[in-house]
């Protein structure tokens, strides 16, 4: 197998972990080429070149080479600023880190995917509306890796969504008519749905309902497995209501 070399290629550390006594596993998201798992030799050294790179949430340009699945980093530096994220704005960035790693398979690019990951570290470490980025950007992640909802037509006849009706969302289906016999799905308002399609700010009952849907739809995806970044933050907020968690739970 030819020896493949990659150079200049922007990206964001996901995840890393001892490898060796002086390298690091990393995971690294890359916008042309996907998801990469790369070995960082001596990046766990003290005077390695890359240990102040190989942070979360800082733009990269990295470049490696090699011929298996795991390549070889061969250069990585930063690129503009870092996203500070503080507070509950740090685990909204480690739960969209998680979302990356578990949906996207390796080697797979979706330039959108990335670039709405880089837009949403932006609005994190300066909106305080953070509930609002992390349900745009999942369905946004959702619609990119072809799982898109259905937001402005019912299932059922396809209708156009009625802001002031009630629907049964299902995962595998989308809006459905509500019934009170029927308890599948989850039930939303047509305006949460809307909301969520265009994009507008949220209120109350948009925030609480939109929260509900789409963790039902990313759980169908990830076929129930559950989401560490999620039992995290219940450990760390455990006084706050599951109305007010910002990733679902």
């Amino acid at each position: 197998m030819e020896k493949r070399r990659v150079a200049n290629e922007p990206a964001f550390l996901l995840h890393r972990r001892p490898y060796t006594e002086s390298s690091v596993l990393i995971d690294l998201f890359s916008r042309h080429h996907g998801r990469m798992v790369l070995i960082a030799k001596g990046a766990r050294k003290l005077k390695s070149r890359w240990r102040g790179s190989l942070l979360p949430f800082q733009p990269l340009i990295a470049a490696w080479s090699g011929r298996g699945e795991v390549k070889m980093v061969t250069g990585i530096e930063g690129e503009g600023a870092y996203y500070v994220l503080r507070g509950k704005a740090l685990y909204c960035g480690y739960y969209m880190n998680e979302l990356v790693l578990r949906l996207l398979h390796r080697f797979d690019p979706h330039e959108d995917v990335f670039d709405n990951y880089r837009s949403a570290l932006a609005l994190l470490s300066t909106e305080g509306d953070q509930e609002r980025v992390l349900r745009i950007f999942e369905k946004q992640l959702l619609r990119d890796l072809g799982y898109g909802m259905h937001l402005v037509r019912d299932a059922d006849r396809g209708n156009p969504i009625d802001p002031g009706e009630r629907y049964r969302y299902r995962p595998d289906a989308g809006p459905l008519p509500y019934s009170d016999t029927d308890h599948h799905g989850v039930s939303v308002h047509g305006a949460t749905l809307l909301a969520l399609e265009e994009e507008v700010e949220f209120d109350e009952r948009t925030r609480r309902e939109s929260k509900r849907l789409i963790r039902s739809v990313l759980d169908y995806h990830l076929g129930g497995q559950a989401l560490r970044t999620r039992i995290v933050y219940g450990q760390m907020f455990p006084s706050e209501s599951g109305r007010n968690r910002l990733t679902g739970n």
